[in-house]
């Protein structure tokens, strides 16, 4: 004799288990949405950076909670998800019972899976969407929030990275000798954009000497074996580039840097 709903066995640990792992991959999948969209502004890979797994779920608290209007988006999706997942299951039930009246007016019988595996793929199915909603939403916030904070840390005016001073050898392909500031290094090669290269030439220097157009270097990251710096805007302008060079450490020279940039620079 089956034992009824009521008599199983009360399993809190089991419950308790099953919505902590829930709850750490959508706080994973959060900071994994923010650090991609956040690094992908600056032109780099989240999956080339090598970030400690924390630094995910402390991104994903940033998302969800790191200010006044991040707490208040989450609010609205808080309430909005759940209304959405509702409204999606009414309409499920209001086609199903339509399918059931269509069936009982025709002549032959349909029923052609048992009621257990019907039932089955329905709560898959109700599941799915619940997953893909709340995925979703957090895909969303994760974006928005990552976007609104890789544009105030590239604005100067509203940075909070840290300035940033790198001493290079004499032979390093950018860099201003504090003897010659005007002389540029020849002595290496270049593939790549060149434009781009003599766009950065002679501005090494932080220069705040114009208070409307301040030149500052910032670290964007620094890892154990390179670290990318930037010069950071001085206005928020969709149309300004941001060139983001990678200086390695391990090049005891210093002259091997990469700079990226998000599109080719004009003549």
């Amino acid at each position: 004799m089956s034992s009824s709903p009521s008599n199983q066995e009360f399993n809190p640990l089991g419950k308790l288990i099953s919505l902590v792992a829930l709850l750490a991959a959508a706080l994973y999948f959060t900071g994994w949405i923010y650090r991609w969209t956040y690094f992908h502004f600056f032109n780099l890979q989240v999956t080339t950076l090598n970030l400690p797994l924390e630094s995910f779920y402390l991104a994903a608290f940033q998302t969800l909670f790191g200010g006044f209007w991040a707490t208040s988006k989450t609010i609205i999706f808080s309430a909005i998800a759940p209304l959405a997942i509702r409204l999606i299951f009414a309409l499920i039930q209001k086609i199903r019972k339509s399918l059931k009246t269509l069936k009982s007016k025709l002549p032959i019988n349909l029923n052609l899976a048992p009621n257990n595996i019907i039932q089955f793929f329905t709560s898959l199915i109700y599941e799915f969407i619940i997953v893909v909603i709340v995925l979703t939403s957090l895909f969303w916030l994760a974006r928005w929030q990552a976007e609104d904070d890789a544009w105030q840390d590239a604005v100067n005016q509203t940075s909070s990275l840290p300035v940033v001073t790198v001493l290079m050898p004499k032979d390093s392909a950018l860099g201003r000798s504090l003897e010659k500031p005007l002389e540029n290094s020849s002595d290496f090669r270049i593939i790549g954009d060149q434009n781009l290269y003599k766009r950065l030439l002679g501005q090494e220097l932080t220069d705040t000497s114009k208070p409307d157009k301040p030149r500052v270097w910032r670290l964007l990251i620094d890892r154990e074996n390179y670290f990318h710096i930037f010069p950071a805007l001085p206005d928020k302008n969709s149309k300004l580039t941001i060139p983001i060079i990678t200086i390695y450490k391990n090049d005891t020279t210093g002259a091997r840097l990469t700079i990226l940039n998000s599109s080719p620079t004009p003549p």
